[in-house]
Order: structure tokens, then C-alpha cells, then sequence
């Protein structure tokens, strides 16, 4: 009898945390696909980083440097677009799912509304990166990186647009084949356009700009195949959708918007206190990227939990049903806890090992120095990795309820913040 209790109260906890609208088991169908996708997008910065190191510590560097400068430049933009997902999710919530489809229109307009800044920021971008004092090598490496892939961001910034659509269905699978197969083809390009083959010279770190372009303008395609895909043209009217929808257009910016600058606020401090630490040489600024490598590892995959929390609790709050994404909420975040928690572990007991494999022995200019600081660095970043799982899934909840503008004053603040502490140090090191 008292067994019968005992499993009877563990299939009622179980259920309370996994099962029905809003648990773990519907979130995680959601999260694991982006998980994934997003996975399989630091893996390709991290396969173009490890090609990288095996040329010279300044390509690997300036990889790090040049690919930052240039999501620091498009974040704003990435960031407004991204409210699509929720956008979506409220449209499908409210059963209107033509407005789906209407809504990533609006996405794309704004994307073309892009193009003339992001021609700016070609010309303003390499001036700043000449602010921070690097090597001239690196300096020359960085800003012919920076150039290919800023022109590229059009396409980054159509996938996050289509990639909003699939969020907010919840058939977040279609985007986990696309970066799978986009991995693919940039890990093979970038293989033969930077050592050279197939009657291609080596080019270096503009192969590597170009591999990663290559790799991107497949993954698109394959989203914009699926998404006017028979299926749905006729669920969603994805083909009659294509016009210019005001109402849905200033929903867009009045709710995105903020979401933009958060992530842009965010991005410009993390990308100054990268380039001020690239600053003092070859040797820290390889520390540094391996460091930021790894810290890659741990935040880009956590997206797919803001992704996943943001699309349900959106969906929940369109059916009125505010109960659920609360739940749903709570949900994501302890399915982030899991996550942070085991490269908690391995960021803080296996440190050496993590740092080495960015430090290939071929390379003529060692990395004897650079294993040292990369070590006591990587365990330094475990501290701040359940507080970034606890950020992103909040916020992730906050604006799939359309509350954008307190996560845009908090991510100020934090800003601001951050900003302080990195221009200290950097005084005082240099003292």
C-alpha cells in the first residue's frame, strides 16, 4: 500500500513538472531542435576558429574580433527581426495564422530597410576596430574579415526573419536541418578556400568569410524552400502574403524595437571589452578568443531556450491563458539549469584540456604562453553561466508576453554596467 503511495506521488510530481501545456516535455519538443541549430552555428565559428589557429594565432584572433565587430553592427537589427518568433506565436495563439506569414513580410521589409545602414557600417566599422590599438597584422586581418561578413549579415538577417516563423509554429525542426546542412557545406568550403585544393589557392582568412557566406546562403535557402512549400501556401497563405502590412509593420518596431536595442546595448559593451583585451598582443588576444570560444559553446545553445520559451509562453499568452506561460516559463528554465549546469562542471575540472584544442603544435608561433591564461580564464567564465541561463529564459518570457521595454531598461543598466568595469580595468592595466 505504501508502495502504491510512493509511486502514485512520484507519477503526480513528474506530471506537475513534465507533462501537459507548459511543462518540460512541451518546451523541450520546441527547445531541442533549436538547441541543436544553435549548436550547430558554434560549431561552424568554432571549426572556422580551429582552421584558424593552425595558420597563425593573429588569424584566429582576428576571426574572433572581425566576426563580433560585425554582429555588434548588424545586433540591432537581429534583434528587432527576432520578435517576429513571438509575433507569430501570439498570431497562432489567437488562431489568425494568416497574420503569420504577414508578419515575417514585415521582418523582410525591415531587412531591406538595412541594406543602405549596413553600407554605412562598412565604412565605419574598420575605423573603429582602428580605435583598439591591435597589431597591424591582426588589424589587416580583422578588417578584411569584417568586410565579407558584414555584406553576408543580409542573408543572417533573412534567416532570423524565417527562422522567427518556424519558432513561432513550433516546427523549429526545419531550422535545426538547415543549419545542420549549412554547417556542412561551411565546414567543407572553409577547409579548401583557407589551406587551398581543388585548384583553389589558399586565401587564408578571406576563405574563411567566404566559406562561412557560402554556408549561410544554403541554410536561407533551404528555409525559404520550406516555408513556401505547398503546406504552407495553404495553411498559412505564405504566397499571398508578400505586401506591405502597416498595422503589423509598427508592431513589429513597436514591440522589437527594444528587443533590438537590448541586444545591441549588450553585443556593443561585450564586443569593447573584447577588442580592449585583443589590445595587449598575440599571446592574450589568443587566450581571450579560446576563452570566448568555449563561452560560445555554453551561450549560443542557452539561445535555443529564450527561443523556445518565448515562442510558448507567446502562444499561451494569444489563447488567454496566462497560467500556462507562467508555467512555461518556469519550464525553460529548469531545462537551462541542466545545461549550464554540466558545462559548469567541465568548464571548472577540465579547463587545460578545453584551452589545447585550440593550440595546434604545427603552428610555428607557439602557444606555449597562451595555455596558462586561456585555463585560469575559461574557469573564470563558469561563474557567470547560470546567471546568463537564468537571463536569457526570463527575458525569452518577458517578451514573448509582449513586456519588451523592462528587459531593454534592464539589459541598460547591465549595459552601462559592464561598460564601467571594462574601461577600469583597462585603465589600470595600462597604468
Amino acid at each position: 500500500m505504501q508502495g502504491q503511495t510512493i509511486k502514485a506521488r512520484t507519477s503526480q510530481i513528474f506530471s506537475a513538472h513534465f507533462d501537459g501545456p507548459g511543462g518540460i516535455k512541451q518546451l523541450f519538443v520546441i527547445a531541442y531542435p533549436v538547441i541543436i541549430s544553435n549548436a550547430s552555428m558554434a560549431a561552424m565559428m568554432l571549426i572556422d576558429r580551429w582552421y584558424l589557429a593552425h595558420v597563425s594565432k593573429s588569424h584566429m584572433a582576428a576571426a574572433m574580433t572581425g566576426g563580433l565587430m560585425v554582429f555588434t553592427c548588424l545586433s540591432f537589427f537581429v534583434g528587432t527581426i527576432n520578435y517576429t518568433n513571438a509575433l507569430v506565436a501570439q498570431y497562432l495563439g489567437a488562431g489568425r495564422k494568416h497574420n503569420c506569414s504577414v508578419a515575417v513580410v514585415q521582418a523582410m521589409v525591415l531587412v531591406l530597410l538595412s541594406i543602405p545602414v549596413i553600407g554605412v557600417l562598412s565604412y565605419v566599422g574598420p575605423r573603429f576596430l582602428s580605435l583598439f590599438g591591435h597589431s597591424p597584422e591582426q588589424f589587416r586581418l580583422e578588417s578584411v574579415y569584417f568586410q565579407i561578413l558584414l555584406w553576408g549579415g543580409i542573408l543572417v538577417l533573412m534567416r532570423v526573419s524565417l527562422t522567427g516563423f518556424f519558432a513561432g509554429i513550433g516546427r523549429t525542426r526545419v531550422v535545426m536541418i538547415a543549419n545542420i546542412v549549412s554547417l556542412f557545406v561551411n565546414a567543407g568550403s572553409n577547409y579548401v578556400l583557407i589551406f587551398g585544393g581543388l585548384g583553389i589557392p589558399a586565401m587564408g582568412i578571406v576563405g574563411a568569410g567566404i566559406g562561412t557566406v557560402l554556408g549561410r546562403l544554403v541554410g536561407f535557402l533551404i528555409l525559404l524552400a520550406v516555408y513556401l512549400s505547398a503546406t504552407n501556401r495553404k495553411e498559412f497563405q505564405t504566397h499571398t502574403s508578400w505586401r506591405f502590412n502597416p498595422f503589423v509593420f509598427k508592431k513589429l518596431l513597436r514591440f522589437g524595437l527594444p528587443t533590438g536595442v537590448d541586444l545591441m546595448l549588450n553585443t556593443g559593451a561585450f564586443n569593447i571589452f573584447v577588442q580592449l583585451f585583443h589590445a595587449y598582443g598575440a599571446t592574450v588576444a589568443a587566450a581571450v578568443t579560446i576563452t570566448f570560444n568555449w563561452d560560445m559553446v555554453a551561450f549560443i545553445p542557452m539561445l535555443g531556450f529564450n527561443i523556445a520559451t518565448m515562442s510558448l509562453v507567446g502562444r499561451n499568452v494569444g489563447a488567454k491563458r496566462p497560467d500556462l506561460a507562467k508555467r512555461a516559463a518556469y519550464s525553460g528554465l529548469k531545462l537551462a539549469y541542466v545545461y549550464a549546469g554540466v558545462l559548469v562542471v567541465l568548464f571548472l575540472l577540465m579547463p587545460a584540456q578545453l584551452a589545447a584544442v585550440f593550440a595546434p603544435e604545427s603552428v610555428a608561433d607557439g602557444y606555449s604562453e597562451v595555455l596558462p591564461l586561456a585555463t585560469v580564464m575559461i574557469r573564470l567564465a563558469a561563474v557567470y553561466i547560470l546567471a546568463d541561463a537564468t537571463t536569457l529564459v526570463f527575458s525569452g518570457a518577458l517578451r514573448g508576453a509582449g513586456d519588451t521595454k523592462w528587459v531593454m531598461f534592464a539589459s541598460i543598466s547591465n549595459s552601462l554596467d559592464n561598460g564601467g568595469w571594462c574601461l577600469y580595468c583597462h585603465q589600470n592595466i595600462t597604468r
